[in-house]
């Protein structure tokens, strides 16, 4: 999978030590990992059963759900994943999934003064 990478002067890369493409990429995987790990916990409270494949973007998925959150003043706020969330529960809720393989990825985005960052759950739902 190729990863669209943000120029390295962008804002929202503050938190990198040195601004590589390579760290980059490292820093958006464990963003990435970390919200994985939270969602798995969240769908077993509410009765899902979903796992991340090991090789998680080669997973052939069926749907996707796509949120964009803003850079702010907060600079922290774009990397804040409510929203991505809120619409990824609300489509397990009503459309009933019980059992799901998915992934997270996550992209910095150039396109507006402060930046932004896409998240995109991406999952294959099991029957």
């Amino acid at each position: 999978m190729d990863r669209i990478i943000p120029s390295m002067e962008n804002r929202l890369l503050f938190f990198l030590n040195e601004p590589t493409p390579e760290q980059y990429i490292e820093s958006m995987i464990d963003l990435e990992k970390k919200i994985e790990k939270d969602m798995i916990d969240v769908f077993n409270k509410i009765g899902v059963h979903a796992i991340v494949k090991t090789d998680r973007y080669s997973l052939p998925y069926q749907h996707e759900i796509k949120t964009t959150q803003m850079g702010e003043s907060y600079l922290n706020g774009a990397f804040e994943s409510i929203k991505l969330y809120r619409e990824v529960l609300k489509e397990m809720i009503e459309n009933d999934v019980r059992k799901i393989r998915f992934y997270i990825l996550a992209e910095v985005a150039d396109t507006v003064s402060m930046g932004k960052v896409n998240y995109y759950f991406r999952y294959y739902e099991h029957y």
